[in-house]
């Protein structure tokens, strides 16, 4: 297999565990933290903060420090971080500083993943190598969910190594890896850091591919830290941990979708594909806020997953081609920024919502509207011209 396969697989595959490693023991981080639902929905949230907030400086960063620099140090401190809540288990404030510290190593590490497929792969195999690291983040996703029931009591603690082992492995792989086109600058250390914002601040295309992904891998984030609680809502007697299985199924589905999205993501007509997957996004979510029962609401659930990874690739192509070949690392950041405060906001609101209003209803409502008024506006994009 091409190192701009295996590579990036393995790198996302680490990152998708780091977004994940919690909820599948999130009872057992309640317990230990002496938190509910809502301090739950903080600490789940707080790597995605500061790996949103980080994003635009990782790129620029990324851009004049070169990738191979960029991957060593994210990955390191990634693998530090994780470790450290070890010194004092039970003290939330070290377990939310670290998982803050291991958000902004992750944005560092992901644009440098990004960067590696756009330098290493041909341009005929770009779409397809990022559909399958697409696909190997949300298989990270996954994994905690097959992975930490065995650990029983101390699935919390496996939590913690699982996150750990794959950048150390990450870095360990460099060994085979052609390192010599990783060390290059994208840009001149000299080049405006300010004209570098600019240039991406005023694209319009950046700002809705942004909604875009925030709705998707959003959309799949929350998916896999709520659904187990949606789920065992709609079915009296049952618990989140008895949903485990079923959440990881919905997970595979994403995860598919996205290489299957690689293949899609090689036609033409990305733009007019990626708003009809949005309007499928909203028409799910209306739809699992409203169907009885747990297994249509899970049924539900696959169709959001495979729409959400359907559309990585395509959002992934179209920001590479927009922010140019020379602010790659700066343009996929600013993207992502605006993609994660989206899945911030999606985390809190899931689990505010629940906790205060005893359902998940209202917030997925929110959700569906919000989906909704991001294809009006791609519909607008793509009449003025803007998605071309």
């Amino acid at each position: 297999m091409p190192v701009y396969y295996w590579f990036p697989v393995l790198g996302c595959l680490g990152i998708g565990i780091m977004f994940m490693n919690i909820p599948p023991v999130a009872t057992q981080f309640m317990q230990l933290f002496g938190v509910g639902y809502g301090g739950l929905s903080f600490f789940l949230s707080s790597l995605f903060w500061t790996h949103a907030l980080a994003q635009i400086p990782a790129g620029l960063i990324i851009d004049r420090l070169g990738i191979l620099r960029s991957l060593v140090i994210s990955a390191i401190l990634c693998t530090a971080g994780s470790l450290a809540p070890f010194l004092a288990p039970q003290g939330l404030g070290l377990a939310i500083f670290m998982r803050l510290a291991v958000g902004m190593a992750s944005a560092m590490l992901f644009l440098a993943i990004v960067s590696v497929v756009k330098i290493l792969a041909p341009p005929q195999f770009l779409a397809r190598a990022q559909g399958l690291q697409g696909a190997a983040f949300s298989f990270g996703t996954m994994l905690p969910y097959l992975a930490l029931p065995f650990f029983g009591s101390m699935g919390w603690a496996a939590s913690y190594v699982m996150v750990a082992l794959m950048p150390a492995l990450l870095v360990l792989s460099l060994l085979w890896v052609p390192r010599a086109p990783l060390q290059q600058k994208t840009v001149d250390a000299s080049y405006s850091v300010w004209l570098s914002l600019k240039t991406v601040v005023k694209s319009k295309r950046l700002w809705f591919l942004g909604c875009c992904h925030g709705f998707s891998f959003g959309t799949i984030t929350a998916l896999g830290s709520w659904l187990p609680s949606v789920l065992a809502d709609n079915s009296p007697g049952s618990h989140p941990e008895n949903w485990g299985i079923a959440t990881g199924a919905v997970l595979l589905a994403g995860t598919l979708a996205r290489a299957g999205g690689g293949e899609l993501g090689s036609r033409s007509g990305l733009h007019e594909l990626l708003t009809k997957l949005v309007l499928g996004i909203s028409l799910l979510y209306t739809a699992m806020a409203f169907l009885p029962g747990p297994f249509p609401t899970l049924a539900a659930g696959v169709c959001l997953a495979v729409c959400c990874g359907c559309a990585y690739a395509t959002i992934f192509v179209l920001t590479i081609r927009t922010a140019g070949p020379g602010l790659v690392a700066t343009g996929v950041g600013f993207m992502s920024t605006i993609a994660n405060m989206v899945n911030v906001l999606l985390t809190l609101l899931m689990g505010n919502v629940r906790e205060y209003a005893g359902s998940f209803n209202p917030a997925l409502l929110v959700t569906a509207l919000c989906a909704a008024g991001l294809y009006l506006w791609g519909r607008m994009l793509s009449r003025s011209g803007d998605a071309r």
